[in-house]
């Protein structure tokens, strides 16, 4: 049997069995998952010590350390992560991170998480959207980046692991006070379980920017 290749391109280092293992549940028997990674080769000691830039993303190394890198260090070496993929025959590649890379181009389709969920945002026509992020240093990026495409939003740090009652009241909050149409996982990696646990306290629709980019991409093949 001839099997397709789909590439899995993470902001980190690769592997990230984590990320990739709801792709895997989805893809069709005939496909393989290559990955790569902007910071393969690299020891933490070769990052920048600081973040500086005006979007700061969170990723991790290959053995597990979490680092905070910003988008102008991985723009290259994300670039350079896509041609070795493309180079070894995949068919498409799904970007791994929600950062907007609009300079990332391929030469086969390239499924990116946030372009993905815009454009399903705009078919349900939804305009009042709650932003969770992962980390507080992202909130003014991430409302500047939507807001700028024209959404109204509220953007707030929280940890989808701790679900509890000071969670849904924070939830509750945001929701009534902003009367929002759905709440948006701007983070590529929750647990399904986490989103799943989330999607049932809540009566809109909870939209995982990485599940949802893993589903439209398998639904092509």
């Amino acid at each position: 049997m001839i099997q397709k290749r789909i590439g899995a391109l993470t902001i980190g280092q690769s592997p990230r069995s984590d990320l990739i293992a709801p792709l895997a549940s989805l893809l069709p028997p005939d496909c393989e998952i290559v990955q790569a990674g902007a910071l393969d080769g690299l020891t933490q000691d070769d990052l920048p010590s600081e973040t500086s830039g005006p979007y700061p993303l969170v990723t991790r190394m290959k053995n597990g350390a979490a680092v905070m890198i910003d988008e102008s260090f991985l723009i290259l070496r994300l670039q350079k992560a896509l041609n070795s993929l493309e180079d070894s025959g995949v068919i498409a590649t799904l970007l791994l991170c929600a950062g907007t890379f609009a300079e990332l181009q391929g030469i086969r389709p390239l499924y990116k998480p946030f372009k993905t969920a815009c454009d399903l945002l705009d078919t349900l026509n939804f305009r009042s959207i709650g932003l969770i992020t992962p980390v507080e240093e992202q909130e003014k990026p991430i409302r500047e980046r939507w807001e700028t495409l024209g959404w109204e939003t509220v953007v707030w740090t929280d940890d989808l692991g701790v679900q509890d009652q000071a969670f849904q009241q924070r939830l509750n909050d945001h929701i009534q006070t902003n009367k929002l149409d759905c709440i948006v996982l701007d983070y590529v990696g929750h647990p399904v379980e986490q989103v799943a646990q989330l999607q049932k306290t809540v009566d809109l629709p909870v939209i995982d920017l990485g599940y949802l980019t893993m589903v439209t991409l398998a639904s092509t093949l």
